[in-house]
């Protein structure tokens, strides 16, 4: 399990950023942390895998504690992406980018070419193969991130809003990979601003100043109108009408707040009683 206990963090003499912050994820949970800019939440990014580490509280990954215990092993088992793809890439070709983690680990070279090949088949880039990084789309960049990191085989991701600079087929590439990645055992933090990207989250998490405001399902955070303002969070139109719409049975998709898929899933339920 990675855990946060009790965690408060500030940076040299400033205020807090975070105040007593407890939060876990399991294996095979995808946990979203929303928040608005500014409300700490690419701290706990860093602090996830010791890039920093808590003023008071621990930080930990099965046992390793980011303080006292090993941070190579600590950061094997907790892959971070940044907001910003091309911060992490390093090479001059995709093979030779998601190779990098492995080759640090000293790991052998047949090992290395097994885990960069099963990396590029699980983030659907098998059609970049050979390409430079500088050639990619947005989208592929940060499948390219997520591979490299997965080559490392972390038991944890903590994503901090990689949706933020791609469009709206490059965000939904990357929720089914995330989805993908959890029905595989790993662990998920989604760290995010946006609100409809916690649809099909196992739990959700607001940030509001520090301070964790809110934990449970996303259909109980549509329900706090009060609190969502006052965090800048508040829900389109479109979500509140789906979640009223999986509320009377209809089903529609976990993954998606589309307009044309949500119109069809009624039109079929209406189909039904006839």
């Amino acid at each position: 399990m990675l855990s946060f206990d009790h965690v408060t963090f500030s940076y040299s003499d400033r205020p807090p950023v975070l105040v007593d912050v407890s939060l876990t994820v399991s294996p095979g949970e995808h946990v979203m942390l929303l928040g608005s800019n500014g409300s700490g939440k690419t701290t706990i990014a860093r602090l996830a895998n010791g890039m920093v580490t808590p003023g008071s509280g621990t930080v930990s990954c099965e046992g390793i504690d980011s303080v006292s215990g090993d941070l190579r092993e600590l950061r094997c088992l907790v892959g971070v992406v940044a907001q910003d793809p091309e911060s992490q890439i390093v090479a001059a070709n995709l093979e030779d980018e998601i190779a990098f983690g492995p080759e640090n680990l000293g790991l052998p070279r047949e090992e290395i070419a097994a885990r960069v090949a099963e990396a590029i088949d699980i983030c659907g880039l098998s059609k970049c193969a050979g390409r430079e990084p500088h050639m990619l789309s947005g989208g592929e960049k940060q499948r390219l991130v997520i591979a490299g990191i997965l080559a490392m085989r972390p038991r944890y991701i903590v994503l901090d809003e990689p949706g933020s600079m791609l469009d709206g087929y490059a965000r939904r590439d990357i929720r089914k990979l995330i989805r993908k990645l959890r029905d595989e055992g790993c662990g998920i933090l989604h760290i995010t601003h946006d609100i409809a990207e916690c649809v099909g989250a196992d739990r959700v998490l607001v940030l509001r100043d520090g301070k964790i405001a809110f934990e449970g399902t996303l259909t109980e955070l549509l329900e706090r109108g009060e609190l969502l303002e006052s965090c800048g969070l508040a829900p389109t139109p479109m979500m509140r009408l789906v979640t009223r719409l999986r509320e009377d049975g209809i089903a529609i998709p976990d993954d998606t707040v589309a307009p044309s898929i949500v119109a069809h899933a009624v039109a079929n339920r209406g189909g039904e009683g006839r």
